[in-house]
């Protein structure tokens, strides 16, 4: 339901119901409202029926008839929108039916649980009530959608559910391969997160709840029924009383069984019985058990049996020797933990318990399993058993070396040495090798991490080895980069990547202002100081991403002082002065202080750093690269002042120099990508320029040649969002070109791969700039191409924009993100024209956000770029006309 349509429903629904009773829906039907707003007010109206006049919806039960339930669920029997049509089942609770929509709004069909006698009292109907808010928030592509509910005319509760076909999940295991058999589960888990992140308990998971569709799609079913119908809950005053409550009793976990209150530890030990029977076919414990009071019992007093020690005879499957020899070891692990009796001593999420069982399926450790050495080591040989080009073998076998000298280590410095130096080649000889290499994404990141645990320990033996410490904060280094400081090729993985660049700094201030400390060791340090303002710029949080920049620079003078024409030296003032350019606000695709003029200054210091560079080694192999970033960043200056031709003469001269890297080095995949993002930046260059066809044509080869370099890198999440980022740009140009009809089809391709933060990490990505800005973009371009011809979706869509770009609420100096909310709330504006006072209030809101003040041009020219002024100047004339038609 569009939220914005709510007020047009109450409003409709509370006039309808001044009506006598015989004539409201005939009265509805003459207001000529939209059908989806008849169709919810037909269904409240249909509920209210079924009330007393002066109780709220769902509130208090009518009077019993004398009829009995199952003469009262006839086919045909009309429950609210919904017509039933014929019988699914029954059980405990009551029937399930096939349902079809009977208001005519649109053809459809449902699933309906009408609950039978005994679970329609007042207090259920209060709780089912207040759930059904929280409910509404569930949209998972696992989770069966709950579409209605209410009375049926003879006072039971029913559910209006998304009808799935599929069999239960452990029946659909049948005849699978593990890995299937886990995949299923992990599609099953994702959706139990995803609603523990909205703070949603399902209570009773089982494999009847559980349905697996002829695409192999998990659907759970069932969400706040079990909370509805327990008795010792709280009815909205936040208490949940111990007690017994309703459960199944062999999928149930100890607390529920001992009536205690439930939390999302109920739903992992639950999520551990359904794994279990999905691996095996059989149940844990309580084998034996014939009546749910022996269920209750081995739930509380017998031990889970270690899956890979149960027999043949209890298990009657052909392949159990064969699948029950691969669960020994970490899949016995991660079940046995799953089910501790002691809720303390099991997974602390659904996301832990999934990540471990995404560990087994790619041979990574587990946390279940204690990390031993020789366990890590081992993991690492079975993960490259086989061998790939990139040498997976060889680093396999060193890797294991190294693990089983590390068991000797303690014994003799000599092994100390050893495994010192091993780790050593492990980092600085085969990962440097291969970090470029076409797939090596996951490999780099098993070895990094692998080798940062051997230095790790050595380090707690040697905390004076300075020489160990430089070594380990180059791992640690190395190790954020992949996770996702590095732009090109990361994991995605920004909390890990932080933590490990915060450990290699910390390392690194045991050594930077030593006087014997080389200008490659400072090179290094310098750059964590600039990669660490990048994490604080992803996150919008500029006052500290200028400091940590800064405080690189004393650093950058002293290894210049020493050699001004090192190339280490010079390496690192570009690094430095073109990331403060951005950092500063050479360009609007970063979070900004929108300091765009003295940005333009930085990136001429690069550029000069970059032409020191080619004067001291001309022949420098990556000579090309370096220049190619300087150039790009003053390109970006060029378009910031709206000198369009200077853009476009750097832009065409950094396409040169990068695919003359490409092809000097076709290996490279960082290559690959940056000569496909320079063509994707000139594309924009001639966009604005009203060269609209060689902008689609350069856009499209940058979008091949993007598409090519991922799919050659999986799991580097970086390139696939710069993908997006190159799809967005696609949408853009195809709304300048008025291209309206494809932007559109653009949009609805698009927008679904930019999902916006969510669940329990939300409120700490509201300040994340670079998580919330894509959607942000590609939403206020989506709007631009659905107006005129459908304000109110445009108005939908620039309204999620300009609430993406809402200041965090710890303040705000990122003006890359007021400038973004500005433009969203202007188009929001002019979408909202036809309503004055509103678009009045959303157009002096933008007129704030681009820092002009109240009225129309007060404090003068703001420091706005003058790329952006067509936009301002946008604001200003619908402020000027929305204030004209007021007077």
């Amino acid at each position: 339901m569009n939220a914005q349509l709510w007020p047009r429903i109450k409003a409709l629904f509370e006039a309808a119901m001044a009506q006598p009773g015989a004539q409201r829906e005939a009265w509805l039907h003459a207001q000529q409202a939209e059908p989806e707003v008849v169709a919810e007010v037909l269904s409240l109206l249909a509920h209210s029926t079924a009330m007393a006049p002066d109780t709220g919806f769902l509130a208090t039960p009518v009077p019993q008839p004398a009829s009995s339930f199952a003469s009262a669920a006839q086919p045909g029997l009309r429950l609210g929108a919904w017509a039933l049509r014929e019988q699914l089942g029954s059980g405990g609770m009551g029937e399930v039916w096939r349902a079809g929509r009977a208001d005519g709004a649109y053809q459809g069909e449902a699933a309906v649980k009408l609950l039978k006698r005994g679970m329609d009292s007042a207090a259920v109907l209060r709780r089912f009530a207040q759930e059904q808010q929280a409910l509404a928030r569930l949209d998972h592509p696992h989770i069966a959608r709950l579409l209605d509910a209410g009375l049926s005319p003879e006072g039971l509760p029913y559910f209006v559910m998304e009808l799935v076909h599929g069999q239960p999940i452990d029946r659909a295991c049948a005849g699978l391969a593990l890995e299937a058999r886990l995949a299923l589960f992990l599609q099953l888990a994702d959706a139990v997160a995803y609603a523990h992140r909205h703070l949603l308990v399902h209570r009773d998971l089982k494999p009847g709840n559980v349905l697996v569709n002829a695409e192999g799609q998990v659907k759970l079913l069932d969400f706040g029924i079990a909370k509805a119908l327990d008795p010792l809950e709280g009815d909205g005053d936040g208490q949940t009383l111990a007690g017994e409550r309703p459960y199944t009793p062999h999928y149930a976990s100890p607390e529920q069984v001992r009536g205690e209150p439930v939390s999302t530890a109920t739903d992992l030990y639950s999520l551990g019985v359904l794994l279990y029977v999905m691996l095996t076919g059989v149940r844990p414990y309580g084998r034996e058990a014939s009546t749910p009071r022996e269920a209750a019992h081995s739930v509380l007093q017998e031990a889970p049996t270690r899956p890979s020690a149960l027999s043949p005879a209890l298990v009657p499957d052909p392949d159990w020797l064969a699948r029950r020899r691969r669960l020994r070891g970490d899949l016995d692990n991660i079940l046995l933990k799953t089910l501790q009796k002691d809720a303390a001593q099991r997974y602390s999420s659904v996301e832990t318990l999934a990540e471990d069982v995404r560990g087994f399926l790619a041979g990574r450790p587990v946390s279940a399993h204690p990390p031993s050495p020789a366990y890590l080591a081992l993991k690492f040989v079975q993960r490259h058993r086989i061998g790939t080009a990139l040498g997976g073998a060889a680093l396999a076998a060193v890797l294991g070396f190294a693990g089983l000298a590390w068991q000797q280590a303690r014994a003799a410095q000599e092994r100390f040495t050893q495994v010192r130096q091993l780790a050593k080649q492990l980092v600085f000889k085969y990962h440097d090798q291969i970090e470029a290499l076409p797939g090596a994404t996951k490999v780099r990141e098993a070895l990094l991490t692998d080798a940062a645990a051997f230095l790790d320990q050595l380090s707690r033996s040697a905390q004076d080895d300075l020489a160990l410490t430089r070594e380990l904060a180059d791992t640690y280094y190395r190790i954020s980069r992949l996770q996702g400081v590095d732009q090109s090729i990361n994991t995605g993985q920004h909390a890990l990547a932080e933590a490990n660049l915060d450990k290699a700094i910390a390392l690194s201030r045991r050594y930077a202002a030593r006087p014997d400390t080389s200008i490659t060791e400072l090179s290094s340090v310098i750059s964590m100081h600039a990669s660490k303002g990048e994490v604080w710029q992803h996150r919008g949080r500029m006052g500290q991403a200028d400091a940590a920049l800064r405080e690189g620079l004393p650093l950058l003078e002293r290894a210049l002082q020493r050699d001004a024409k090192d190339t280490w030296a010079l390496a690192s003032a570009i690094s430095l002065h073109g990331i403060h350019a951005r950092i500063l606000g050479n360009q609007l695709g970063h979070a900004s202080l929108g300091r765009w003029r003295e940005a333009c200054s930085s990136a001429e210091r690069a550029r000069s750093a970059a032409d020191a560079t080619l004067a001291a080694d001309p022949a420098n192999v990556y000579l090309p690269d370096t220049i190619a970033f300087t150039l790009g960043e003053l390109a970006q200056c060029k378009l910031m002042q709206a000198d369009w031709a200077a853009a476009e003469a750097l832009f065409k001269r950094q396409i040169e120099l990068r695919d003359q890297m490409a092809a000097k080095m076709p290996d490279d995949m960082d290559f690959r990508y940056q000569r496909a993002v320079a063509r994707g930046q000139l594309a924009r260059t001639l966009a604005l320029q009203g060269r609209h066809a060689e902008a689609a044509t350069l856009l499209a080869a940058a979008q091949q040649q993007m598409r090519a370099a991922v799919a050659m890198d999986h799991g580097n999440e970086g390139g696939q969002r710069r993908l997006d980022a190159l799809d967005t740009g696609a949408l853009a140009l195809q709304v300048m070109a008025g291209d309206v009809a494809q932007a559109r089809a653009t949009a609805a391709a698009l927008l679904p791969r930019l999902p916006p933060p969510a669940g329990p990490a939300a409120e700490a990505a509201s300040a994340d700039f670079a998580l919330r800005r894509p959607r942000a973009e590609a939403l206020l371009w989506a709007a631009r191409a659905w107006l005129p011809a459908d304000a109110a979706r445009a108005a939908g869509l620039a309204q999620e924009a300009a609430a993406l770009m809402q200041a965090p609420a710890a303040g705000d100096d990122n003006a890359s993100r007021r400038w973004l909310q500005a433009m969203a709330l202007t188009e929001q504006a002019q979408a909202s024209a036809s309503q004055r006072a509103q678009a009045l209030a959303l157009v002096q809101a933008a007129l704030q956000a681009w820092g002009v003040g109240p009225e129309v041009g007060e404090s003068g020219a703001p420091a706005v770029p003058p790329l952006l002024a067509p936009w301002l100047a946008r604001t200003q004339a619908l402020a000027r006309a929305l204030r004209a038609s007021d007077a």
